[in-house]
């Protein structure tokens, strides 16, 4: 099945069953505590790591987080915990 055919698949089931569509979908969730802490949830692994920015990718493509002293909190195969004081989110 071809990727758009099977996401629209995907977001018709998750209507027909009342389900969130981010449990079907496989897509990373961004939560932002303020702008102190950010937490990615359901990354597909850290591209770029460094005091300013720190990049990781997702099913939607390629989300930044960037700011000043910037440090990953925690980190494992499904959530990536940043602390530092954030100034920007971007998903590219």
């Amino acid at each position: 099945m071809r990727p758009a055919v099977n996401q629209t698949l995907k977001r018709k089931l998750a209507h027909t069953l009342d389900l969130p569509p981010v449990i079907l979908l496989d897509q990373a969730t961004i939560h932002l505590m303020g702008d102190a802490e950010a937490k990615i949830i359901n990354h597909k692994g850290l591209v770029q790591y460094t005091g300013a920015c720190i990049k990781a990718r997702s099913t939607q493509g390629m989300i930044e987080v960037i700011g000043n002293g910037m440090e990953i909190v925690s980190f494992s195969s499904s959530e990536i915990r940043i602390a530092g004081k954030i100034r920007q989110v971007m998903l590219k």
